[in-house]
């Protein structure tokens, strides 16, 4: 008995250092939250552009160091001819957890900026609530700014400080649902064979994080007020 008992946490322990020191890859599918007048467009036409405005991406890590970035698709064509092309941002971060630095690439109205810091960790409140996500037993936890309330699901058993959003939790974040969007992890591959190549971003114009998010502030709130619905996705529908 002592034998089986000791083999088996043995084996936990193994499994445990491959997820945190060995090659790790996530595909991570996004779903915007989209407001659109239903009186302008017709049920099919809009559940296609919901369908359309899904994205993946891609997140690599390996010791200690990750990389977060969109993979490229071609959009679907909606029914009766009518061609749906959304463009979206291409978004970058690079995390190196052994300097506690992230590098970001952020695509903003067309203008790319490049944006440097330290990963902070946020002040999440861990619930009771858990789920099963990929065969993974994910907690639930939840940070909240002011009406603003993001709740993220990580797995204590992949002990990767990352995902779509860092949160210093111990545990990858395998979803993570905020006022806007909603991200979850669809494929996992531990030890993955895949080349990845984990290399910080270098383009854009480099602006602090405190500078970047005052610019978007900014300039969402002159679209609120304008009542224009461009943004960061762009939505083009052809005949």
């Amino acid at each position: 008995m002592k034998r089986k008992i000791l083999i088996t946490a043995l084996l936990c322990a193994a499994s445990l250092h491959t997820a945190k020191s060995q090659t790790l890859q996530v595909i991570y599918e996004t779903q915007p939250k989209m407001q659109i007048n239903a009186d302008m467009l017709d049920k099919n036409l809009i559940e296609q552009i919901a369908k359309n405005s899904k994205t993946k991406s891609l997140l690599c890590y390996n010791n200690g160091e990750s990389i977060l970035k969109p993979i490229k698709k071609e959009n679907e064509n909606a029914s009766s001819g009518i061609n749906i092309k959304i463009n979206s941002p291409e978004d970058v971060t690079y995390k190196n957890h052994n300097t506690n630095k992230e590098i970001s690439y952020k695509d903003f109205f067309g203008k790319g900026f490049l944006i440097e810091s330290e990963l902070k960790k946020e002040k999440y409140e861990l619930t009771d609530s858990t789920k099963n996500i990929q065969g993974y037993t994910c907690t639930k936890a939840i940070l909240k700014n002011g009406e603003k309330e993001t709740a993220v699901w990580f797995c204590p058993n992949l002990p990767v400080k990352d995902g779509p959003v860092y949160t210093g939790l111990d545990g990858l974040v395998l979803e993570m649902v905020s006022d806007n969007l909603t991200v979850v992890a669809t494929e996992i591959l531990i030890d993955a064979t895949e080349d990845c190549q984990i290399i910080a971003p270098a383009k854009g114009k480099k602006i602090s994080r405190d500078e970047f998010d005052k610019m978007v502030e900014k300039r969402m709130k002159a679209l609120e007020q304008s009542d224009n619905s461009d943004g960061g996705m762009v939505i083009k529908i052809t005949k």
